[in-house]
C-alpha cells in the first residue's frame, strides 16, 4: 500500500520518479525547481503569521523505510542547526498529529516541497537518497527545503533583486523563464529589515536552468562568491527566521 506521503507526492507530480535535473534542487516539472504546488509569491519570507507553525513547533515524521541511518541522522543534523540557530522547534509528530505534519520522504525525484510556510495540512518534503554531502544530502540543500518549509521562497525572486542581479534572461531555457519573474504585485514581500543576500542558502546557482551552460544570473555587486551555496545558513537567514517566527531577541 502506498504510503500518505507517497500517494501526496502523486497528486502534485505527473512524473514523479523522471530523470532528475543534474542539480537535484532545479527539477523542471516544479515551480522554480523544487515547489510542487505553486505558491503566492512571498518575496522571500512569509510575513503573514496564519502560514507560521503555530508556536514556532513543527510537528515532522521521517518516513521510516526510506532513509538509511546515516541519511535520517543527517536529517536530524539540519533540523538541530535550524533549532540552535533560532527558537523554531522541531518535534516527532504523534499520529494525532501526522494530518497536519512534515512528512520527510524519498519516493520521487530531486529536493523538493509541496507548500511554502503551514498549511493546516501535511506538508511534504521530499529528499532523493545521494551519497552524504552531494545532491539533495549536501546538508545545505535540506536546511533550504526545510527553510521553504518554514516560509522561505527564494531570494533570486525578491522584489528588489535588480539591484543586485541580473537576471541574463537570453541565457535561461525558454521554458523556464517563470522560475525568474518578480513582477507579481499581489502580495508584499518581506526581507524582515535585512535586505539582498546573496550568500542565503535561499538563492539560486549563478547557472540556474541555463539552456547553454553560461550563467543565467549575474551578481551586481561585491560579496557574491559564495552565490548559491549548500553549505549553511547565512547570517541574514538566522536573522529573518528569528524575526519572523519572532524569536526572543528579535520581536
Amino acid at each position: 500500500m502506498f504510503s500518505l506521503a507517497l500517494a501526496l507526492i502523486f497528486l502534485f507530480d505527473r512524473e514523479v520518479f523522471g530523470k532528475p535535473a543534474t542539480d537535484p534542487e532545479l527539477q523542471s516539472e516544479y515551480f522554480q525547481g523544487d515547489i510542487i504546488g505553486v505558491p503566492f509569491r512571498s518575496r522571500n519570507g512569509i510575513s503573514n503569521a496564519i502560514f507560521h507553525w503555530p508556536n514556532g513547533i513543527v510537528q515532522y515524521v521521517i518516513e521510516d523505510n526510506d532513509f538509511g541511518e546515516a541519511h535520517r541522522r543527517e536529517i536530524l543534523r539540519a533540523i538541530s542547526i535550524i533549532e540552535a540557530k533560532s527558537c523554531v522547534v522541531f518535534k516527532p509528530a504523534t499520529a494525532e498529529e501526522r494530518s497536519k505534519a512534515l512528512v520527510i520522504t524519498s519516493k520521487g525525484a530531486g529536493c523538493n516541497s509541496v507548500y511554502l510556510g503551514f498549511r493546516n495540512r501535511v506538508q511534504i518534503v521530499n529528499l532523493q537518497i545521494y551519497p552524504l554531502g552531494e545532491g539533495c544530502f549536501r546538508i545545505g540543500s535540506i536546511i533550504h527545503e526545510l527553510l521553504h518549509v518554514l516560509g522561505f521562497e527564494h531570494q533570486h525572486v525578491a522584489s528588489n533583486r535588480n539591484e543586485y542581479v541580473r537576471i541574463k534572461w537570453e541565457n535561461i531555457n525558454p521554458e523556464y523563464k517563470i522560475n525568474f519573474v518578480n513582477e507579481d504585485k499581489s502580495t508584499s514581500w518581506h526581507d524582515f529589515g535585512e535586505g539582498y543576500d546573496y550568500e542565503s542558502v535561499m538563492h539560486y546557482i549563478p547557472k540556474a536552468f541555463s539552456k547553454n551552460g553560461l550563467p543565467t544570473i549575474e551578481p551586481l555587486k561585491e560579496g557574491a562568491t559564495n552565490m548559491g551555496q549548500r553549505l549553511y545558513m547565512s547570517e541574514k537567514d538566522i536573522r529573518k527566521l528569528n524575526k519572523m517566527y519572532k524569536c526572543p531577541g528579535y520581536v
